[in-house]
């Protein structure tokens, strides 16, 4: 009984290692960010679809924006994967796993000869039978003007 107490007095005085609370190292932590890279003609034949509108932030008739940073490499890797700002937690998580699944290893390999890193902003926001949210002035505000919006339509039940 002894040795029980002095194990579980050792894990809560030195604690357990965990994943979450270490920093992530950023292999392309020194290079500058080229803003609105994906606006240029070379990433033209790159598909970009936008982030699926998380339920949680259906359910609650939440709008709001994520702005993700991240590198590309000359072999059309994704590194580096960070958040710059986030109005919800929802928002980002949706944001980074979109960008993933884009198809960059249909992009011809060298497009850029060095690592490229850029930002991307998501708007979620809801349409109205008035007007797109796309025409909107959102009262929430990420940074970029490389912006996918991701959208959705509220419908009232009477």
């Amino acid at each position: 009984m002894k040795s029980y107490l002095i194990l579980a007095g050792s894990l809560l005085a030195f604690g357990c290692a965990s994943t979450a609370d270490k920093p992530m190292t950023l292999e392309y932590a020194d290079l500058s960010v080229s803003y609105d890279e994906l606006k240029t003609p070379k990433w033209q034949q790159l598909e970009r679809f936008p982030a699926r509108y998380p339920k949680k932030a259906v359910i609650q008739a939440t709008e709001g924006c994520a702005t993700i940073e991240y590198v590309i490499t000359p072999h059309n890797e994704i590194k580096d994967i960070q958040v710059v700002v986030s109005t919800h937690p929802v928002f980002a998580d949706a944001a980074k796993e979109v960008i993933t699944h884009w198809h960059w290893n249909e992009l011809p390999q060298n497009i850029t000869d060095k690592a490229v890193k850029t930002q991307t902003r998501f708007d979620f926001c809801f349409d109205t039978p008035e007007q797109s949210c796309r025409t909107l002035k959102p009262n929430y505000s990420c940074p970029s003007r490389d912006i996918i919006y991701s959208t959705g339509t509220r419908i009232v039940k009477y």
